[in-house]
Protein backbone atom coordinates (compact mmCIF):
# COMPACT_ATOMS: atom_id res chain seq x y z
CA UNK A 1 0.00 0.00 0.00
CA UNK A 2 2.68 2.56 0.62
CA UNK A 3 4.24 1.30 -2.37
CA UNK A 4 1.12 2.41 -4.45
CA UNK A 5 0.72 5.78 -2.43
CA UNK A 6 4.51 6.50 -3.29
CA UNK A 7 3.90 5.64 -6.62
CA UNK A 8 0.99 7.62 -7.15
CA UNK A 9 2.67 11.08 -5.41
CA UNK A 10 5.24 10.87 -7.50
CA UNK A 11 3.42 10.21 -10.58
CA UNK A 12 1.43 13.42 -9.67
CA UNK A 13 4.80 15.28 -8.84
CA UNK A 14 6.40 14.17 -12.73
CA UNK A 15 2.70 15.93 -14.21
CA UNK A 16 3.03 18.66 -12.82
CA UNK A 17 6.74 19.16 -13.49
CA UNK A 18 6.23 18.12 -17.16
CA UNK A 19 2.95 20.63 -17.19
CA UNK A 20 4.88 23.67 -15.89
CA UNK A 21 8.59 22.79 -18.36
CA UNK A 22 5.62 22.60 -21.42
CA UNK A 23 3.91 25.52 -20.30
CA UNK A 24 7.15 27.24 -20.02
CA UNK A 25 8.15 26.15 -23.46
CA UNK A 26 5.18 27.54 -25.48
CA UNK A 27 5.49 30.56 -23.52
CA UNK A 28 9.00 31.60 -24.67
CA UNK A 29 7.46 30.00 -27.85
CA UNK A 30 4.70 32.47 -28.17
CA UNK A 31 6.87 35.43 -27.12
CA UNK A 32 9.59 34.37 -30.24
CA UNK A 33 6.58 34.59 -32.35
CA UNK A 34 7.00 31.30 -33.66
CA UNK A 35 4.52 29.20 -31.79
CA UNK A 36 3.75 25.97 -34.48
CA UNK A 37 0.00 26.22 -34.79
CA UNK A 38 -2.27 23.80 -32.49
CA UNK A 39 -4.40 22.69 -34.76
CA UNK A 40 -1.13 20.76 -36.69
CA UNK A 41 0.28 19.88 -33.19
CA UNK A 42 -3.45 17.89 -32.56
CA UNK A 43 -3.78 16.61 -36.29
CA UNK A 44 0.29 15.31 -35.37
CA UNK A 45 -0.74 13.78 -32.19
CA UNK A 46 -4.07 11.95 -33.26
CA UNK A 47 -2.55 10.52 -36.86
CA UNK A 48 -1.27 7.02 -36.58
CA UNK A 49 0.91 8.10 -39.68
CA UNK A 50 2.39 10.73 -38.45
CA UNK A 51 5.77 10.38 -39.51
CA UNK A 52 8.61 11.47 -37.55
CA UNK A 53 10.70 14.01 -39.50
CA UNK A 54 13.75 15.64 -38.96
CA UNK A 55 13.13 18.97 -37.04
CA UNK A 56 10.10 17.66 -34.60
CA UNK A 57 10.79 18.60 -30.81
CA UNK A 58 9.56 16.29 -28.51
CA UNK A 59 9.38 15.89 -24.34
CA UNK A 60 10.08 13.28 -22.38
CA UNK A 61 9.28 13.35 -18.96
CA UNK A 62 9.65 10.11 -16.24
CA UNK A 63 10.94 10.30 -12.65
CA UNK A 64 13.93 8.08 -11.83
CA UNK A 65 14.57 6.77 -8.40
CA UNK A 66 11.73 9.43 -7.04
CA UNK A 67 13.56 12.64 -8.88
CA UNK A 68 11.30 14.13 -11.68
CA UNK A 69 13.12 14.59 -14.94
CA UNK A 70 12.20 16.29 -18.39
CA UNK A 71 14.05 17.17 -21.37
CA UNK A 72 13.74 18.04 -25.14
CA UNK A 73 14.62 15.71 -28.26
CA UNK A 74 15.55 17.29 -30.90
CA UNK A 75 15.29 15.16 -34.49
CA UNK A 76 18.02 16.17 -36.83
CA UNK A 77 18.87 15.07 -40.16
CA UNK A 78 20.99 11.77 -38.69
CA UNK A 79 17.49 11.06 -37.30
CA UNK A 80 19.14 9.54 -34.47
CA UNK A 81 18.53 10.26 -30.75
CA UNK A 82 19.40 9.66 -27.60
CA UNK A 83 16.77 8.88 -24.71
CA UNK A 84 18.68 10.45 -21.77
CA UNK A 85 21.79 8.18 -21.06
CA UNK A 86 19.59 4.75 -21.69
CA UNK A 87 19.76 4.12 -25.18
CA UNK A 88 19.53 5.07 -29.11
CA UNK A 89 16.84 4.89 -31.19
CA UNK A 90 16.98 5.10 -35.03
CA UNK A 91 14.08 6.67 -36.17
CA UNK A 92 14.05 6.94 -39.79
CA UNK A 93 11.03 5.44 -40.95
CA UNK A 94 8.80 5.15 -37.87
CA UNK A 95 6.08 7.06 -37.00
CA UNK A 96 5.07 8.92 -34.05
CA UNK A 97 3.69 6.36 -32.43
CA UNK A 98 6.01 3.51 -32.77
CA UNK A 99 8.94 6.05 -31.47
CA UNK A 100 6.51 7.02 -28.29
CA UNK A 101 6.05 3.29 -27.73
CA UNK A 102 9.91 3.34 -27.83
CA UNK A 103 11.41 5.56 -25.98
CA UNK A 104 8.96 5.05 -22.99
CA UNK A 105 9.98 1.41 -23.25
CA UNK A 106 13.13 2.00 -22.85
CA UNK A 107 12.90 4.23 -19.78
CA UNK A 108 10.61 1.62 -18.24
CA UNK A 109 12.80 -0.66 -18.50
CA UNK A 110 15.25 1.03 -16.75
CA UNK A 111 12.79 2.77 -14.27
CA UNK A 112 10.07 0.36 -13.60
CA UNK A 113 7.06 2.91 -12.37
CA UNK A 114 8.45 6.08 -13.73
CA UNK A 115 5.42 6.95 -15.55
CA UNK A 116 7.44 7.83 -18.34
CA UNK A 117 5.77 10.04 -21.34
CA UNK A 118 6.93 11.02 -24.57
CA UNK A 119 4.72 13.61 -25.78
CA UNK A 120 5.27 16.10 -29.26
CA UNK A 121 5.73 19.75 -28.50
CA UNK A 122 6.82 20.73 -31.99
CA UNK A 123 6.69 19.27 -35.51
CA UNK A 124 8.91 19.65 -38.02
CA UNK A 125 8.22 22.90 -40.23
CA UNK A 126 10.54 22.60 -43.56
CA UNK A 127 11.07 24.17 -46.94
CA UNK A 128 10.72 22.50 -50.60
CA UNK A 129 11.99 23.32 -53.96
CA UNK A 130 9.32 23.75 -56.94
CA UNK A 131 10.49 23.87 -60.90
CA UNK A 132 9.70 22.88 -64.39
CA UNK A 133 6.71 23.69 -65.97
CA UNK A 134 4.84 26.48 -63.58
CA UNK A 135 4.56 30.15 -63.16
CA UNK A 136 7.95 30.42 -61.78
CA UNK A 137 10.55 28.13 -59.23
CA UNK A 138 9.50 28.74 -55.84
CA UNK A 139 10.53 27.57 -52.42
CA UNK A 140 7.38 26.73 -50.19
CA UNK A 141 7.26 25.83 -46.51
CA UNK A 142 5.10 22.61 -45.63
CA UNK A 143 5.20 19.98 -42.84
CA UNK A 144 5.23 16.46 -42.63
CA UNK A 145 1.52 16.26 -43.28
CA UNK A 146 1.34 18.34 -45.98
CA UNK A 147 0.25 17.08 -49.45
CA UNK A 148 1.86 17.27 -53.26
CA UNK A 149 -0.80 18.97 -54.28
CA UNK A 150 -1.58 21.52 -51.07
CA UNK A 151 2.21 22.92 -52.32
CA UNK A 152 1.20 23.35 -55.75
CA UNK A 153 -1.96 25.18 -55.76
CA UNK A 154 -1.13 28.38 -57.67
CA UNK A 155 1.86 27.28 -59.20
CA UNK A 156 0.54 25.66 -62.53
CA UNK A 157 0.54 27.29 -66.23
CA UNK A 158 -1.21 26.23 -68.69
CA UNK A 159 1.51 23.46 -70.07
CA UNK A 160 1.85 22.20 -66.77
CA UNK A 161 1.08 18.12 -66.42
CA UNK A 162 -0.66 17.23 -63.30
CA UNK A 163 0.02 13.63 -64.26
CA UNK A 164 3.53 13.82 -64.72
CA UNK A 165 4.74 15.00 -61.71
CA UNK A 166 8.20 14.01 -60.33
CA UNK A 167 9.43 14.40 -56.55
CA UNK A 168 13.62 14.08 -56.19
CA UNK A 169 14.10 13.40 -52.45
CA UNK A 170 17.03 14.04 -50.45
CA UNK A 171 18.68 10.77 -51.16
CA UNK A 172 18.43 10.83 -54.81
CA UNK A 173 15.48 8.67 -55.18
CA UNK A 174 12.67 10.01 -57.69
CA UNK A 175 8.76 9.01 -57.56
CA UNK A 176 6.33 10.04 -60.19
CA UNK A 177 2.88 11.10 -59.19
CA UNK A 178 -0.42 11.38 -60.85
CA UNK A 179 -2.93 14.32 -59.36
CA UNK A 180 -6.12 13.46 -61.82
CA UNK A 181 -5.82 10.22 -60.14
CA UNK A 182 -5.79 11.71 -56.48
CA UNK A 183 -8.39 13.88 -57.04
CA UNK A 184 -10.74 12.12 -59.42
CA UNK A 185 -10.04 8.86 -57.84
CA UNK A 186 -9.27 9.79 -54.22
CA UNK A 187 -5.80 7.45 -54.70
CA UNK A 188 -3.96 9.17 -52.20
CA UNK A 189 -0.91 6.89 -53.02
CA UNK A 190 -0.92 9.99 -55.61
CA UNK A 191 -1.10 12.98 -53.42
CA UNK A 192 2.48 11.96 -51.11
CA UNK A 193 3.32 13.69 -47.77
CA UNK A 194 6.40 15.89 -48.60
CA UNK A 195 9.63 15.64 -46.77
CA UNK A 196 12.90 17.59 -46.15
CA UNK A 197 14.93 18.25 -48.93
CA UNK A 198 12.04 17.00 -51.96
CA UNK A 199 12.55 19.16 -55.27
CA UNK A 200 9.62 18.57 -56.82
CA UNK A 201 9.89 18.81 -60.93
CA UNK A 202 5.96 19.65 -63.13
CA UNK A 203 6.77 18.30 -66.14
CA UNK A 204 5.51 20.01 -69.47
CA UNK A 205 1.88 18.18 -70.30
CA UNK A 206 1.95 16.09 -73.44
CA UNK A 207 -1.64 16.03 -74.73
CA UNK A 208 -4.79 17.70 -73.98
CA UNK A 209 -7.99 17.36 -75.30
CA UNK A 210 -11.93 18.22 -74.72
CA UNK A 211 -14.87 16.92 -74.73
CA UNK A 212 -18.12 18.29 -74.82
CA UNK A 213 -21.83 17.60 -75.74
CA UNK A 214 -24.11 14.96 -74.46
CA UNK A 215 -21.11 13.38 -72.52
CA UNK A 216 -21.62 13.24 -68.13
CA UNK A 217 -18.69 15.01 -67.65
CA UNK A 218 -17.29 18.08 -70.34
CA UNK A 219 -14.25 19.22 -69.37
CA UNK A 220 -10.80 19.45 -70.82
CA UNK A 221 -8.95 16.13 -69.79
CA UNK A 222 -5.23 14.95 -70.14
CA UNK A 223 -4.38 12.11 -71.63
CA UNK A 224 -1.76 9.09 -70.65
CA UNK A 225 -0.05 7.54 -73.59
CA UNK A 226 -1.99 5.31 -75.11
CA UNK A 227 -5.19 6.58 -74.60
CA UNK A 228 -7.80 8.03 -77.25
CA UNK A 229 -11.38 8.34 -77.66
CA UNK A 230 -12.85 5.73 -76.42
CA UNK A 231 -10.77 6.08 -73.07
CA UNK A 232 -11.59 9.87 -73.34
CA UNK A 233 -15.67 9.06 -73.57
CA UNK A 234 -15.89 6.14 -71.19
CA UNK A 235 -12.95 6.76 -68.13
CA UNK A 236 -13.01 10.47 -68.78
CA UNK A 237 -15.95 11.39 -69.65
CA UNK A 238 -18.16 8.95 -67.90
CA UNK A 239 -20.19 7.81 -70.95
CA UNK A 240 -22.56 9.56 -72.87
CA UNK A 241 -26.28 11.13 -71.62
CA UNK A 242 -29.36 9.40 -72.77
CA UNK A 243 -29.39 11.97 -75.54
CA UNK A 244 -26.47 10.97 -77.13
CA UNK A 245 -26.21 10.44 -80.89
CA UNK A 246 -23.56 7.89 -80.82
CA UNK A 247 -23.01 7.87 -84.05
CA UNK A 248 -21.93 11.29 -85.13
CA UNK A 249 -19.37 12.09 -83.11
CA UNK A 250 -17.82 15.32 -84.65
CA UNK A 251 -13.86 16.42 -83.86
CA UNK A 252 -12.15 19.47 -84.36
CA UNK A 253 -8.18 19.02 -84.81
CA UNK A 254 -6.31 22.04 -84.15
CA UNK A 255 -2.72 22.78 -85.47
CA UNK A 256 -0.30 22.22 -82.97
CA UNK A 257 0.34 25.52 -80.79
CA UNK A 258 -2.52 27.19 -83.16
CA UNK A 259 -5.64 28.24 -80.89
CA UNK A 260 -7.10 28.78 -84.66
CA UNK A 261 -9.99 26.00 -85.53
CA UNK A 262 -9.57 23.77 -87.83
CA UNK A 263 -12.64 22.34 -89.57
CA UNK A 264 -15.23 20.06 -88.04
CA UNK A 265 -14.95 16.03 -89.41
CA UNK A 266 -17.90 13.27 -87.70
CA UNK A 267 -15.81 10.19 -87.52
CA UNK A 268 -17.47 6.63 -88.99
CA UNK A 269 -18.46 4.20 -87.03
CA UNK A 270 -15.38 2.26 -87.98
CA UNK A 271 -13.36 5.15 -86.65
CA UNK A 272 -14.99 5.17 -83.42
CA UNK A 273 -15.31 1.30 -82.58
CA UNK A 274 -11.28 1.49 -83.31
CA UNK A 275 -10.51 3.79 -80.98
CA UNK A 276 -9.79 6.79 -83.08
CA UNK A 277 -6.53 8.13 -82.22
CA UNK A 278 -6.41 11.91 -80.50
CA UNK A 279 -3.90 14.83 -80.84
CA UNK A 280 -2.92 17.99 -78.56
CA UNK A 281 -5.65 20.50 -77.93
CA UNK A 282 -8.43 18.02 -80.45
CA UNK A 283 -11.81 18.95 -79.38
CA UNK A 284 -14.50 16.34 -79.16
CA UNK A 285 -18.43 17.07 -79.51
CA UNK A 286 -21.13 14.91 -79.37
CA UNK A 287 -24.35 16.01 -80.55
CA UNK A 288 -28.08 14.98 -79.52
CA UNK A 289 -30.28 12.93 -81.18
CA UNK A 290 -32.09 14.56 -84.04
CA UNK A 291 -35.85 15.01 -83.41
Amino acid sequence: MNDMKFSIKKSAVLFLFAAFFIGQLRAQESDQGSAIPNTQVQLALSSPSYPVTSGDVYSLTYAAGGTPISYLITVDSSYRIRVSNLGLINVAGKTYRQLKQDAETIVSNNYPLSGAQLTMIRPSVFSVYIKGEVTRAVERTTWAMGRLSSLLNGTFSVYSSKRNITVTSADGQVKTYDLFKAQRFGDLSQDPYLRPGDVITVNHLDRIVSVFGEVERPDSYELLPGENLRELIRDYAHGYTSRADTGRIGLTRYAENNEDAGDTIYLTQEEINANYPLQHFDAVYVPSKLP
